[in-house]
């Protein structure tokens, strides 16, 4: 995966549109570039971008609440990220805006194809798979991969054995390992004790013998027979006081009915002398509406005669004023045609005047083609020409760049063979120091010896054997001789000759570094020469004599537009001659069009001249029709007035239509009052139908009881204490059978499960014994026992990775795994016998270099499917001195090699000097910031 650009709004202190583009010049060739600025000015927010638009989330943040990412006062924000993986360019969006009340709307998420804008996804839940898909990464592995945070792995150094596992499972997000130790101690756990509990369970069982069995199923039997008795007799019980309580009802109801259906004839009798007296009032209103028919007819005609008369007034008033509407119309026509005509003389005289004022224009049209063609011909020369320009231009750009580098590569060379004659030097007085510093070493060890024989010398006596080499005589044995000051003066010159040795030791390393760098540096400057030789190669620049002679070629071209107004001018240019002749060209154009428009005009006067005559004639014509149909109409009035006078005579002031309503209203209320009382008088005569049949009915259902006397209260009390005495002794025995019968159900089941329950319990003993074993192998209530196995697994990879980086980055030091204990850390000292010692022991300098080479590992870990090339890594380099500084930064820039780009986040001035090409965070007013790339 590379990052190629990184766009963003309104996200914190970066308020406003910003991008920076990581695969154009100076960042795409830098290798290694410096994202710096002070303290709060939002260098983090450009890596929370990345993060943001890829995963939704910001790094910082570990999470996916982003709301309070947008710059304060602004509506909206957004992160865009263009990244390639697997030879594909896409797009990764993340956008998040406010409603004018201020609300926040939901966030948008696109991942598009970056060259052609095609969407391939627009929600999280589809993104989120794709780019991890695409890419190998998801929001954890990219932070651990590509935004490498130095802190955790300088703790990581550090830190005890025992908190190393959980350390470097967060740092390279292997939580499973734990759960998986967790969830096998959990699931043991609860396996044996679901074995314990059936156990216990299947002990409790209660089965009864089988003479209590016997003695259950006799009284089941005995309970049965005796409910079975009981419910008859309830049951008899119940429907003798539900006849007596019929028997009392029906009687109570005839009684009651007898009085209702006399009222009810008495009710019939009244509605029917009502129901005569309205059929009379209605014939009587039909008989007046009868009378009154001929009158209706007379005024009908008279009615139709008038409204004929006053259609035909309205007809007359309606074309009188279409006339009117057309007459004027018609005079407004001829006026706009008299006033058309005056402004026609007008615009056609100033024509005329303009034709004779350009004439000179229509002679320009024979010249024009063959201008086009010259500035053609000139164009071509003059494009080529600058291009030829440029070139030349460039080439002697290059050649001269081309002779500094190679002056720079010849002192960069001078300067190694003058390092490489010190450091044979150097070498030479190392090895000489070594030499003195054993042979000192050798005058020390004796010098101790004889030392620690001092106090012994006054026991040799002459003659007599020396108990430590066995000689007879004792030269030293009464000497004046101070060995102990031999001794420490001794020392003193192999303590001085050891810090000689270390010094130049030091001094050796430090010059191998430089030399190294200077040949790196040898070679890259070397290449540099190369591709600029190559490049000069290729631009095949011309000659100054063919440079001379491309100029008198354009010259010449140039003097064929010598009629261009303005074509001897200082700066006058192909474009410059385009726009005068085209200038020309438009003269030619519009000098035809008014000529064109000036003939048109001549014909349309003789068309005015004639509208105007028409116009004239219809407008006399529609005046006169106008007279006419206002004489008609003043006819029609008199007429329809006169019928209007008779018709409300013959009415008496009504209308036809209100004289027939009034009748016709009578007549209806007449019919509907008689009409009233006939469905009263019907309704009557049903309900007393109704009430006799009912009598009826309720005698056919007193036969039964014939000759019986009606019950009282007294009677159906008696009645109902002994149906509900009989029903709880029916209830009573019921339960007294369920509870029989539900000992029976348990005994069965209880018998059942002591049958079955055996194999449960040996299937449950087997599962808790497997997951016993694989709690031994791996379980425990923290995780911790497979964590730190796994865990160590991925240390001995991850340190693989880092000592390769580290042989760059410090070639004295190499990481390894103590012995006994996989996740005790240990430093390997190449220069001291290869001994090793704890991390404690590492300078802060050291430290940062292990870290960082640690930092690089995971990276590579974490992308062993994947290629990572882009990396970004954060502070740490303030520990460093300007030496180690050097090789670390040389180290860096080596990984150009292999493809990738190093963004380096500080601001330790020693950077800024050192890395050029840098990504600028500037703070503005009022906190805001604005992002610039230098070089």
């Amino acid at each position: 995966m590379r990052l190629l650009a990184v766009r963003l709004q309104n996200l914190n202190s970066l308020s406003g549109m910003h991008e920076v583009r990581f695969d154009a010049v100076p960042l795409s060739t830098a290798g290694v570039f410096l994202i710096t600025g002070p303290t709060g000015a939002g260098k983090s927010t450009l890596l929370d971008a990345m993060t943001l638009a890829l995963y939704g989330r910001a790094a910082r943040y570990g999470n996916d609440k982003a709301d309070e990412m947008m710059s304060r006062h602004t509506m909206e924000c957004f992160a865009e990220v263009d990244f390639e993986t697997g030879g594909r360019k896409l797009r990764a969006t993340w956008r998040l805006g406010k409603t004018k009340g201020g609300n926040l709307r939901p966030v948008q998420r696109t991942l598009a194809d970056a060259s052609t804008l095609e969407i391939l996804a627009d929600k999280g839940r589809e993104m989120d798979p794709m780019i991890e898909s695409l890419t190998g990464l998801d929001a954890q592995r990219f932070l651990r991969s590509v935004l490498l945070a130095q802190g955790q792995f300088a703790a990581f150094l550090k830190a005890k054995p025992n908190e190393r596992a959980e350390l470097l499972e967060k740092i390279t997000g292997t939580e499973i390992y734990s759960d998986l130790s967790v969830l096998a101690y959990e699931t043991h756990k609860a396996k044996d004790e679901a074995a314990r509990l059936l156990k216990e369970r299947l002990g409790a069982v209660q089965v009864l013998d089988e003479e209590k069995r016997t003695q259950l199923e006799t009284d089941l039997t005995a309970a049965r027979t005796s409910a079975e008795s009981l419910r008859m007799d309830s049951d008899a019980a119940s429907r003798q006081l539900h006849a007596q309580r019929e028997h009392g009802s029906i009687a109570r109801e005839i009684t009651k009915l007898i009085v209702t259906s006399r009222s009810q004839q008495e009710a019939v009798t009244a509605a029917s002398h009502e129901a005569s007296h309205a059929k009379a009032g209605a014939e009587a209103a039909k008989q007046e509406r009868a009378r009154r028919e001929p009158v209706w007819e007379q005024a009908a005609g008279m009615a139709a005669q008038s409204e004929q008369f006053e259609k035909q007034l309205g007809e007359s008033r309606t074309m009188y004023q279409t006339w009117a509407k057309d007459q004027k119309e018609a005079s407004a026509r001829r006026a706009t045609a008299e006033k058309a005509l005056a402004t026609h003389l007008e615009a056609t005289e100033a024509l005329e005047e303009w034709l004779r004022q350009n004439a000179g224009d229509a002679q320009l049209g024979e010249a024009l083609p063959k201008l086009r063609t010259s500035l053609r011909a000139w164009r071509s020369a003059y494009e080529k020409l600058a291009e030829h320009r440029k070139c030349h231009a460039e080439a002697a750009a290059l050649k001269q760049k081309l002779a500094e580098v190679e002056a720079h590569a010849n002192e960069l060379a001078k300067q190694r063979d003058e390092k490489n004659a010190k450091l044979k030097r150097d070498r030479a007085e190392s090895e000489r120091l070594g030499k003195m510093l054993e042979g000192q070493r050798e005058v020390v060890r004796r010098a101790e010896l004889v030392a620690g024989f001092d106090e012994h010398r006054h026991d040799l006596k002459t003659g007599e054997p020396c108990p430590l080499c066995g000689a007879l005589e004792h030269p030293y044995a009464h000497t004046t001789t101070d060995f102990e000051s031999q001794l420490q003066g001794a020392r003193k010159l192999l303590g001085t000759l050891e810090k000689q040795w270390e010094k130049a030791g030091r001094d050796l390393g430090t010059l191998e570094r430089e030399l190294a760098k200077n040949e790196a540096e040898v070679a890259a400057e070397k290449k540099r020469a190369a591709e600029m030789k190559k490049r000069v190669m290729e631009l095949e620049a011309p000659t100054d004599e063919e440079l001379r002679q491309w100029e008198a070629e354009e010259k010449e071209k140039r003097m064929a537009l010598a009629g261009l107004p303005h074509s001897g001018e200082p700066g006058y240019g192909p474009d410059a001659a385009e726009r005068e002749l085209g200038a020309l060209e438009q003269r030619v154009t519009v000098f035809a069009k008014r000529r064109d428009e000036a003939a048109q005009k001549r014909g349309e006067r003789q068309r005015l001249e004639s509208d105007i005559q028409l116009a004239t004639q219809e407008d006399a014509a529609k005046s006169k029709r106008l007279e006419e149909l206002k004489n008609e109409g003043v006819t029609l009035r008199a007429k329809a007035d006169a019928l209007k006078s008779q018709l409300n005579e013959l009415l008496g002031g009504r209308t036809l239509a209100q004289d027939r309503e009034q009748h016709e209203n009578r007549v209806a209320t007449a019919e509907k009052i008689w009409r009233e009382a006939e469905a009263k008088l019907n309704a009557l005569q049903t309900q007393m139908a109704a009430t006799l049949a009912k009598l009826e009915q309720l005698e056919v259902r007193r036969k039964p009881f014939e000759g019986q006397a009606v019950p009282d209260e007294e009677g159906l009390r008696h009645l109902e204490m002994a149906a509900k005495r009989l029903d709880d002794e029916f209830a009573a025995r019921r339960t007294e059978l369920g509870s029989l019968q539900q000992q029976v159900i348990n005994d069965d089941a209880a018998r059942k499960r002591r049958e079955t329950g055996g194999a449960e319990l040996q299937a449950a003993e087997a599962e808790a014994l497997r997951w016993g074993r694989l709690r031994e192998l791996i379980g425990s209530a923290d995780g911790a026992k497979f964590s730190k196995f796994a865990q160590s697994l991925t240390l001995r990879q991850l340190i693989g990775l880092a000592n390769e980086h580290l042989k760059v980055l410090a070639e004295r030091y190499r990481l390894m795994a103590a012995e006994g204990d996989e996740l005790d850390l240990r430093i390997v000292d190449l220069y001291q016998a290869n001994v090793d010692r704890p991390m404690e022991s590492l300078s802060g300098g050291e430290s940062f270099l292990a870290s960082l080479a640690l930092a690089l590992g995971l990276s590579e870990l974490a992308s062993r499917h994947h290629p990572i090339d882009s990396l970004f890594i954060d502070e740490g380099f303030g520990t460093l001195d300007t030496g180690t500084l050097e090789v670390a930064l040389s180290a860096l820039e080596n990984l150009r090699s292999r493809g990738k780009t190093i963004g380096l986040i500080s601001h330790v001035e020693l950077l800024k000097e050192r890395l050029t090409t840098q990504v600028r965070v500037v703070r503005g007013a009022g906190g805001t910031s604005r992002i610039e790339v230098v070089a």
